[in-house]
């Protein structure tokens, strides 16, 4: 632990490394073309970003080593929200033991501290996520270690496994934790990973439908029904999964994002639906919530049961201004790495230069900073939570594993667990 004579130097340290970025990107800035600046804009625009105001062109306007702003909003009364820890961008390609620590003993804390759930992803072929390349081995060994939070696939790929191995490794990890599975399934969305397709990379092309049609049959093999599924030889066998698990129908979410019609179709299916707020603007997710609200009910669903997850990059201190600069590194490595993966799919960020891929990162560190991630104190992230109640979220999943080193990460777990109490009550009368 630091002297108190310590701080001003560290602080100094800290507006001192600020005031050099800022010098850089605002140089970087001045030095790019007309037309330069344009496809920088324009990559701007594609994500709703604006300049950082430390690189205004006014001289002195850097605001590097200034504290955060004020919370915009502070909790009412009525606002209730549930939290689930998020893990998604574990660095596969690291040497040695230990690789999973994090995750397990984030897994205990979660346990001990009532926490929702606890989420595990499905990620394939990169560094970024390449610990979690199959969630229900993970999920296992979780459901060993714990004995109240809820464990879950944070997604799901269905159309690269056969449905009988989801039911199967699912039911597993169901009695293995005492009846405490569950899923989110996701249609894929990287070519590559097509490779492990059932169908092969025919089946990229088809893969919404192939997970509303795998979640179909997962459900069906879970509660116990005999499956006529294809054999080799095109003819067909009855099938009956086991171990039969504890459940009598496993908790579903959908994973949806740009498209509007996959939050309808979790709607229609009486699914939950976990999203983010990565690449989509918080006004475009309010009518998507309202959508799948709408779905449910047409489908005779009780559109008050269906739960909406948000997904949030997520680390809470003591400080404002120390969290942000905690954070500013790894939190723009992360956002660097995640939209280098849109590089593929012609992306307006695929199209700058390292230089102003510079300035955009800068931008999104901020943006996220002040609206999209819960980042800050407690109170400081009031505001995030209280948006995302008028959106019409139900639980946030809390993203903590985007570069900071597992102590820091578990250190920060008692702030957020001091945020989640606040909003542990339900308001009477539940959802309008």
């Amino acid at each position: 632990m630091s002297s108190e004579s310590d701080e001003p130097t560290q602080s100094a340290q800290s507006a001192e490394s600020g005031e050099t970025d800022v010098s850089r990107l605002r140089s970087r800035m001045s030095s790019l073309t007309p037309s330069r600046r344009a496809v920088l804009e324009q990559a701007m625009r594609e994500r709703n970003l604006k300049p950082p105001a430390s690189l205004a062109d006014a001289p002195g306007g850097g605001d590097a080593g200034r504290a955060p702003a004020a919370p915009r909003r502070t909790r009412r009364d009525t606002s209730a929200m549930d939290f689930s820890l998020f893990f998604f961008s574990g660095d596969g390609s690291v040497q040695g033991p230990g690789k999973y620590e994090l995750l397990l003993e984030s897994a205990r804390y979660a346990d001990r501290h009532g926490f929702s759930g606890i989420w595990v992803p499905e990620r394939h072929f990169v560094d970024f996520g390449g610990l979690y390349p199959n969630p229900s081995v993970l999920a296992a060994a979780i459901a060993v270690l714990t004995e109240r939070v809820q464990i879950r696939a944070g997604s799901a790929v269905l159309p690269l496994h056969h449905p009988v191995r989801v039911a199967e490794e699912w039911a597993v990890v169901d009695n293995l934790s005492g009846g405490r599975a569950a899923i989110s399934a996701a249609s894929g969305w990287h070519p590559n990973d097509f490779i492990l397709a059932p169908g092969g990379h025919e089946s990229y092309a088809r893969r919404k439908e192939d997970m509303f049609a795998a979640i179909e049959v997962v459900q069906r093999l879970w509660a116990g029904q005999t499956v006529e599924l294809s054999r080799a030889d095109g003819t067909t066998q009855p099938v009956r999964t086991l171990p039969r698990p504890l459940q009598p129908r496993l908790p579903m979410w959908i994973s949806a994002q740009g498209s509007v019609e996959t939050f309808t179709g979790a709607g229609r299916i009486g699914a939950n639906v976990l999203t983010g707020l990565v690449a989509q603007r918080p006004a475009d997710l309010r009518e998507k919530i309202q959508a799948y609200r709408e779905a449910l009910r047409a489908a005779g669903h009780d559109p008050g049961r269906g739960r909406v997850t948000v997904m949030v990059h997520t680390f809470l201190g003591s400080d404002d201004a120390e969290v942000k600069e905690q954070v500013r590194g790894p939190l723009t490595g992360y956002l660097k790495t995640f939209l280098a993966q849109q590089d593929t799919f012609d992306s307006q960020f695929s199209k700058l230069d390292e230089a102003e891929r510079d300035v955009m990162l800068a931008a999104t560190f901020e943006r996220y900073f002040d609206t999209l991630a819960l980042l800050g104190t407690p109170g400081r992230c009031e505001a995030l939570i209280e948006d995302l109640v008028d959106l019409g979220a139900d639980e946030v999943a809390c993203l903590v594993d985007f570069g900071l080193e597992p102590e820091v990460v578990l250190k920060g777990l008692d702030h957020l667990c001091e945020l989640k109490d606040r909003y542990r009550a339900r308001p009477r009368g539940g959802r309008e």
